[in-house]
């Protein structure tokens, strides 16, 4: 039975693909479950075939600490494809970019940014509610935008056991989540920087009324309190 339900999700999702011009993460997936969505008006970037369909493999972490036995994306927010290395800058691979407690996802190919920018600050009391996570908005409940202790867990934990090791880009790539440098973007004009030399992800949890926490990655890595109007990208947990 498990043999034939693995046939046909392969099949499902090589019908997709034959449909689609994205890659929909075909042959290999042996994770817990796939996930998908359509378009969503007001979280997809662009009403166009390019964004209007995802396919989301997952993986099950095995840390030990917050979030370490859950299920989660194995590839960002609005991804296409998977990354193929720590430095990998594949406007596909780094999926849709987010402003802190905004569920509006920005893609930006290199040259365009989809849609276009408008917030160029952001000054509020909140961490990220419910209602703007576009984990939940997009996938179902029980989705969510991760808390920072979970990140801070992750970075921390064994190489061993699918964590960073408190590692770098190097570490953060080779771990169970995959993670890699998709970069971000300003909040003046949403101007990309840093791709494929430096990751940002952001956690459910306000540092400030202008900073939210955020994990980050190059050379080193860290939780930092970040700017709330920068696009940074998201990785989905699921309780």
């Amino acid at each position: 039975m498990t043999f034939m339900r693995r046939s046909f999700i392969v099949l499902f999702l090589g019908f997709l693909f034959a449909a689609s011009s994205c890659s929909k993460f075909l042959g290999t997936y042996d994770g817990p479950e796939i996930v998908s969505h359509g378009f969503v008006k007001g979280i997809t970037p662009s009403n166009t075939q390019l964004f209007n369909d995802r396919l989301y493999p997952t993986v099950q972490a095995n840390w030990n600490g917050p979030g370490g036995d859950k299920v989660w994306l194995a590839v960002n927010l609005g991804a296409s494809t998977e990354p193929s290395t720590s430095v990998d800058d594949n406007p596909g691979a780094a999926g849709w970019f987010f402003q802190f407690n905004s569920k509006q996802g920005y893609y930006h190919n290199g040259t365009t940014l989809t849609p276009q920018w408008k917030i160029i600050s952001i000054n509020e009391d909140t961490n990220w509610e419910p209602a703007n996570d576009p984990c939940t908005l997009l996938l179902g409940l029980g989705w969510r935008i991760p808390t920072v202790v979970e990140l801070r867990a992750f970075r921390e934990a064994p190489v061993s056991q699918g964590g960073m090791g408190e590692g770098n880009r190097t570490s953060a790539f080779n771990s169970t989540l995959n993670l890699h440098t998709a970069g971000r973007l300003q909040s003046l004009n949403g101007h990309l920087i840093d791709r494929g030399i430096r990751g940002n992800y952001w956690a459910s949890d306000q540092f400030s009324n202008s900073s939210g926490e955020v994990l980050g990655f190059a050379e080193a890595s860290s939780t930092f309190a970040g700017n709330k109007a920068f696009g940074r990208s998201v990785r989905c947990i699921k309780d």
